[in-house]
């Protein structure tokens, strides 16, 4: 379950997991805004959003 996928520019040039599906339309999500986590010198707290419905979401990813 960790497929992994380069992240679009302008995200962030690390790598991330591949697109989660939007919990309310289960349509792919797209990456809108990477953010390293406070205190964390190896995570980022990375928002998508879903084109169809609008929902958000946020993951804390490992960067490698």
């Amino acid at each position: 379950m960790q497929n992994r996928a380069l992240s679009p520019a302008g995200v962030s040039s690390s790598i991330v997991l591949a697109k989660p599906d939007c919990p309310l339309c289960k349509m792919g999500m797209r990456p809108v805004q990477a953010m390293p986590v406070l205190f964390s010198h190896d995570l980022d707290e990375v928002v998508y959003v879903c084109d169809e419905c609008g929902q958000r979401t946020k993951r804390t990813l490992k960067r490698l």
